[in-house]
Formats: C-alpha cells, sequence, structure tokens
C-alpha cells in the first residue's frame, strides 16, 4: 500500500523497519547504547502490554522527532535515505530531508 504525505507512524511494525541504531551520528553514543538495549528488553515484555514510549526508542526519529540522547553525532553522516520508510511515506518530498534525529519529524 503506498503512502502519501502520511505523517510516519510511530508503530513497533515501522520501529522494526527503522535503521537509526545503525546509523554512523548513532554509532559511539552509550546513551542510544542503553537506549537499544532497554528497547530489546521491552520489545520481550510486549505480550504483557508493555508498548515503548518515543522517548524509549533509540531511532524512529521521522515519526517520533529529534533524538533525546544529546551525545549523538550529526557531523557524521546521515543514512535516512537509506531506511525502507523512506519510500514507502515519500520521506524525500518533506521537510526535514533527513537527520530526523537532529531536526524532528517528517512532514
Amino acid at each position: 500500500m503506498e503512502k502519501t504525505n502520511q505523517k510516519v507512524p510511530f508503530t513497533v511494525e515501522n520501529s522494526m523497519k527503522c535503521i537509526c541504531t545503525q546509523c554512523p551520528v548513532q554509532r559511539a553514543s552509550p546513551c542510544v547504547k542503553e537506549k537499544v538495549k532497554k528497547a530489546k528488553e521491552m520489545m520481550k515484555q510486549r505480550e504483557s502490554g508493555m508498548t515503548p514510549r518515543p522517548d524509549d526508542v533509540p531511532g524512529l526519529y521521522c515519526a517520533s522527532g529529534a533524538a533525546t540522547c544529546r551525545d549523538i553525532d550529526t557531523k557524521q553522516m546521515c543514512i535516512c535515505g537509506n531506511c525502507p520508510l523512506w519510500d514507502v511515506y515519500h520521506l524525500g518530498r518533506g521537510k526535514p530531508l533527513g537527520y530526523y534525529c537532529r531536526d524532528g519529524t517528517a512532514r
């Protein structure tokens, strides 16, 4: 199903497709590494009804907005254009154009 000019929903399905944790911008961040660990624990407990909040997930910034981790390195190359969600939600047509971790949600 093609999606056009829609906001990216913050869902578990989209989170599973997200490549933010592979991004060079986040690679050296201890904060991101800790959030990845916690997010994996939450996903294991998902059956108990726990759903992660955007602040708990180190990614899906196109849906949730700028990163809460302040130790990311935005001088590194962003890989938003390589994300499967980029094409599905036509993120190349919106603003900001990548660096959602720094610049906020896709619109």
